[in-house]
């Protein structure tokens, strides 16, 4: 009897100091990461081809980048994330957000997302194929390219596809300094967009 609360003592004490360890090791970890939002600039009003419902669907891409982290591709192949810092919503959620505000800002308004209460006449899809910081290359490169599809809702043919890219350096490896360039690209990249659909739907 002696034996076995004596080996029931020791689990105990073994249970709590494994508790206390663990507890240890959340209470030091590392802070919370600062988080960024991507915010575009206004762009001047666009002429529009046809009035037609356009619906911005949520775009997709690879797990890599389907997160709040924000991507660095090392040397060798290497994806790593930028310590300490994350995007204020998953990506494609994000990038959806900041192009329907881009498209009204420039005067586009019979847009929306697919849960909107409006027609749908044309799907826009975009598949995010690159959005990070590159640095193969021994500098700090902000890179996002974007494919985007224009299909008719009807007939479910694709009337317009491309894909738009731009690097822009970053002034250095800083967080804000990478946040910077990669805002500046997808601005750059929304404009492109939003007068190329525009133009087309």
């Amino acid at each position: 009897m002696t034996a076995k609360l004596g080996r029931r003592a020791f689990l105990s004490v073994a249970a709590i100091g494994l508790t206390s360890t663990l507890a240890g090791c959340l209470s030091l970890g590392a802070s919370a990461p600062v988080t960024y939002d991507l915010t575009p600039g206004s762009p001047g009003a666009v002429p529009r081809r046809s009035n037609r419902a356009i619906v911005v669907r949520e775009p997709s891409t690879v797990a890599t980048y389907d997160t709040q982290r924000i991507v660095v591709r090392q040397p060798g192949g290497v994806l790593s994330y930028l310590s300490d810092s994350q995007w204020s919503d998953t990506l494609p959620l994000l990038v959806q957000a900041r192009m329907l505000q881009t498209f009204r800002d420039a005067g586009v308004t019979n847009i929306g997302k697919p849960t909107d209460p409006i027609a749908l006449d044309v799907i826009l899809s975009t598949d995010i194929r690159a959005f990070e910081l590159d640095t193969t290359t021994g500098g700090a490169l902000a890179r996002v390219s974007l494919a985007i599809q224009l299909v008719d809702d009807r007939s479910r043919n694709v009337m317009a596809s491309q894909t738009f890219s731009a690097d822009v350096p970053a002034a250095s490896l800083e967080q804000v300094d990478v946040v910077a360039a990669l805002n500046s690209a997808l601005d750059g990249l929304l404009r492109q967009i939003v007068s190329w659909t525009a133009a087309r739907a």
